[in-house]
């Protein structure tokens, strides 16, 4: 055993050596940018954490749900391992040693929590070593040390009907604040709960947790050695490997079938431009609400920043509707392609337009309850961008030509409706 660990020392500094070798440059050039952004923190950022004197709820409410979506994604949409192990140490080691190893990268993941639920903290409440620094910490901490737990749970049990238990988990961490003794005892029941049913009763599901190390090995090596091809090759396969298996299918899908294709097309392929809209919108929220942003000469002024949060709003809803155009695009050229499609062109389009309202809809409620607007802003908003997306799908199966010289008009209507869910 202390032979194997020795490999495994060995081992880790051999990989670490080939890659700077490898990527010495990209590295360095992420340490120059680390540097300066480690200093513009320490010059603007921590001046204005010495200066918070009391905690302010309306950041630390945007905080918890920031952390709890992060919580429902890596939980029930994207389900990964929480603990990486080197596949050989899978194989070689007996099941008691492995869940001490387990454990150990356990304790090292806590560690990672604390600092972080520390750093938050600190920004909510500023560095004052009072209750309300020790309550938000003790809220952060439980809120991410659960998430690890729950989705190294789901991964292994391959259930997922733990929802109930992290909504309860994750209402009564919001209500906390309010009822804190109360709230955080049953929270702190939650956390032991989980703790000791991963690490006393759950079994480990050894196929599926081996096949994952082994890809994840893959990927490293060939970073390490940075191999591009392989890099791009692996990228496809992890597509195509955490794909969901089993679909249930409702009788109002099987009568219509493309609001299926619809969806199906969208998460797959273009949901990467909802997500880097969104990411720019959260990030132009942030500069919006957070003063720490302001000290900027650029940003000081509150015009310019709420012309960074509209055209944020704006750039959600124009990347939105670019995804959906190209895969109804995409149907469309199929059946001209030869695809038999039993049903009329006017039926595709408007059992597609479902979908595309659906998610228009969505992002608009999201970001209009973000910025505290009205329920009258919200419906008059949503409506314009409800007319904007059919208008865009219809002109586009029936006057391509038509769209691409007057897009400009679509556009000025997309604008109005961002416009008025931020006014």
């Amino acid at each position: 055993m202390q032979e194997y660990r020795k490999l495994l020392c060995v081992n880790k500094i051999r990989e670490t050596k080939r890659l700077i070798e490898n990527m010495l440059i990209p590295i360095l050039a992420l340490v120059v940018a680390a540097a300066v952004v480690g200093y513009q923190i320490v010059i603007n950022f921590f001046p204005i954490i010495w200066k918070i004197n009391a905690c302010n709820l309306r950041i630390c409410y945007l905080v918890f749900g920031f952390l709890i979506l992060y919580s429902f994604g890596v939980c029930f949409i994207n389900v990964k391992p929480a603990i990486i192990i080197k596949p050989a140490s899978l194989f070689f080691i007996q099941e008691k040693r492995i869940r001490q190893m387990i454990s150990i990268k356990y304790i090292g993941l806590t560690l990672k929590d604390i600092i972080f639920s520390i750093i938050l903290s600190a920004c909510i409440n500023g560095i004052h070593l009072n209750r309300n620094f020790l309550f938000i910490l003790l809220i952060i901490f439980l809120l991410l040390n659960t998430t690890n737990l729950m989705r190294w749970k789901i991964y292994h049990a391959n259930q997922r009907r733990d929802i109930g238990i992290w909504l309860l988990f994750s209402i009564i961490l919001v209500i906390s604040l309010k009822y804190f003794f109360m709230c955080i005892i049953i929270d702190i029941g939650i956390w032991m709960y989980m703790l000791v049913y991963d690490f006393g009763v759950l079994e480990i599901n050894a196929l599926k947790y081996e096949d994952e190390m082994q890809f994840l090995e893959k990927v490293r090596i060939a970073q390490n050695f940075n191999n591009t091809v392989l890099l791009d090759q692996y990228a496809k396969e992890k597509m195509v490997r955490y794909l969901q298996r089993k679909n249930k299918v409702s009788n109002f899908l099987y009568y219509f079938p493309l609001i299926w294709k619809a969806q199906i097309s969208i998460y797959r392929l273009g949901r990467n431009w909802i997500i880097m809209g969104m990411i720019l919108f959260t990030i132009c929220l942030g500069i919006y609400k957070m003063p720490f942003y302001w000290t900027l000469p650029f940003l000081q002024q509150e015009e310019i920043r709420y012309m960074l949060l509209l055209g944020s709003i704006f750039a959600v809803f124009r990347l939105t509707l670019r995804s959906m155009v190209q895969q109804l695009d995409s149907i469309l050229e199929k059946a001209t392609d030869g695809l038999f499609i039993p049903i009329s062109e006017n039926r595709i389009v408007k059992q597609f337009m479902v979908i595309p309202i659906t998610i228009v809809c969505g992002e608009g409620i999201i970001m209009a309850f973000v910025v505290n607007s009205s329920i009258a802003q919200i419906l008059l908003g949503c409506a314009i961008l409800i007319c904007a997306t059919v208008l865009n799908l219809w002109l586009e199966v029936k006057y391509k030509n038509f769209l691409v010289k007057k897009d400009f008009i679509l556009s000025i209507a997309v604008f109005l409706g961002a416009l008025i869910l931020t006014k």
